[in-house]
């Protein structure tokens, strides 16, 4: 079973402007989490958070599964995996635990979500990303 405690929550949103053309969209600067050591990530489709916390309308399953998160971590390693593999739930279905990172220091100026469907980009205009971080500061 997947299981940490969670220490802090950082609220996170990738917003997807209207008129965008690019497949890679970066973290917005993350000042709480900069030198955080990161335990797990979760993501949210609109089934659970309809707006996100600046208003703006959150992306639907069906653009989380055409986007895959790349997180570089702090010594120039990096993980890249589909973003729905972050999702524990949604209103229809079950996915699993929350995964689990095993405290790595995430360098998010150089994280980004990467859209899959490049045909059809102008979906995800408008809407938001959103996750929550769980971290801890200064080995606490």
């Amino acid at each position: 079973m997947n299981q940490f405690f969670i220490k802090r929550a950082e609220y996170v949103e990738v917003f997807i402007p209207t008129g965008n053309q690019k497949q890679q969209i970066y973290f917005p600067d993350l000042p709480n989490l900069r030198t955080s050591k990161n335990f797990g990530i979760e993501a949210y489709d609109v089934t659970q958070q309809a707006i996100s916390k600046t208003g703006n309308p959150v992306q639907a399953l069906a653009q989380c599964r055409n986007a895959n998160v790349v997180l570089y971590f702090e010594g120039g390693e990096f993980i890249e995996v589909p973003l729905t593999s972050f999702m524990r739930f949604n209103t229809t279905q079950f996915f699993g635990e929350i995964p689990m990172l095993a405290g790595q220091v995430i360098v998010w100026a150089k994280s980004y979500v990467y859209l899959t469907d490049s045909a059809n980009i102008v979906n995800y205009a408008g809407k938001s990303f959103v996750f929550n971080a769980y971290y801890s500061k200064n080995n606490i």
